[in-house]
């Protein structure tokens, strides 16, 4: 089973998913041209965290493009005056009471959390932090599975990963199914996860 192993493009470099403070720089750049692309980035990266929270929160389906515009139509108005200070807090916890507050502002009393209106439940509260780490977290996970699906040339090595350990199917059958012996399916798992491992963790640290 021949494997091309992923590097770590991006990390530290010209990554897809740029650190916070260079992001932030370049949203308020003089030149239309790089200020465009970086809004785009932001968008890629933080929309769909706020999608799943508005969902999980109770908004409408009809409502969950709205209220990303409203999040990120704010964070614009407010950019030329934003700092990133990691020192006062991470990025994700600033966006999460953002997100909050302009569901809280479009719906009303329309939408509910646990059966409670959201405008008597407190944003930094246990409940909804919960609901905001699940949500980043599995967007995450998800974004790292995407980046190092790419990186591999032979595919079969992506795939016996996805069989035995993200479908749970027995590493023998996932060996008779891709034509592998049972040793290839562990090694799969093993060069996968590394990968994985590594590129979460450079995503954690860019995604503030």
């Amino acid at each position: 089973m021949s494997t091309e192993e992923p590097g770590r493009k991006g990390v530290g470099g010209n990554s897809a998913y740029t650190t916070n403070p260079t992001l932030f720089l370049r949203i308020n750049a003089g030149d239309p041209g790089p200020r465009e692309i970086a809004w785009e980035e932001f968008r890629q990266c933080y929309a769909p965290m706020i999608a799943g929270f508005a969902r999980n929160l109770g908004a409408p389906p009809q409502d969950v493009d709205d209220l990303i515009q409203d999040v990120l139509l704010g964070f614009f108005a407010l950019s030329p005056r934003f700092v990133y200070d990691p020192a006062r807090g991470r990025f994700r916890g600033y966006l999460k009471v953002c997100t909050f507050r302009a569901l809280r502002t479009r719906l009303g009393q329309n939408a509910r959390f646990k059966a409670l209106p959201l405008g008597d439940i407190d944003p930094e509260s246990l409940e909804v932090e919960q609901v905001w780490n699940d949500i980043w977290e599995q967007e995450l996970l998800r974004r790292a599975l995407e980046e190092v699906r790419k990186c591999y040339a032979d595919p079969i090595t992506f795939r016996a990963f996805e069989l035995y350990v993200i479908l749970g199917r027995p590493a023998e059958d996932v060996a008779r199914e891709l034509s592998l012996n049972v040793n290839s399916v562990y090694k799969a798992k093993e060069r996968v996860t590394q990968s994985l491992r590594k590129k979460l963790e450079a995503l954690v640290e860019q995604q503030g």
